[in-house]
């Protein structure tokens, strides 16, 4: 894999990007959507999928093919469903009306699973992603 930086910059971008829109009062982002049933639990399974699959791809890069690929993925799977929990106890808590829902945990968890399953895939088919496990 090129020796570069873009994983760990797209992984860092994507989180903030979703924590701020995670946080920030629903009114404010005025958002005209098409009429798609569950499509927030949809888009929760889409960002948590990317989030995995730019955070798999981030580990990769900072810890070389000499890493242990199961446990970086495990870990990296761990952090962002624990994430995915304290942002939805944080909207939780504040007055942004905004609300915790178990639904959205299940999503961003699928979405982490389905990340995790793609970058198995990359990394032990594509040759340029290749962990060396």
């Amino acid at each position: 894999m090129a020796e570069n930086k873009w994983w760990t910059f797209l992984f860092f971008l994507w989180m903030g990007a979703l924590t701020t829109l995670s946080l920030l009062p629903s009114d404010q982002l005025d958002v005209k959507t098409p009429p798609i049933p569950h499509l927030d639990k949809w888009a929760h399974f889409v960002f948590y999928f990317i989030a995995m699959t730019l955070g798999a791809l981030f580990l990769r890069e900072r810890r070389g093919p000499k890493g242990r690929m199961g446990i970086a993925l495990a870990s990296i799977a761990i952090v962002l469903i624990l994430y995915g929990m304290i942002i939805e106890v944080l909207q939780g808590m504040t007055a942004l009306d905004r609300s915790a829902e178990w639904w959205d945990i299940g999503a961003n968890m699928l979405g982490v699973g389905f990340g995790t399953g793609l970058s198995l895939l990359l990394f032990r088919k594509v040759k340029a992603f290749n962990w060396g496990d």
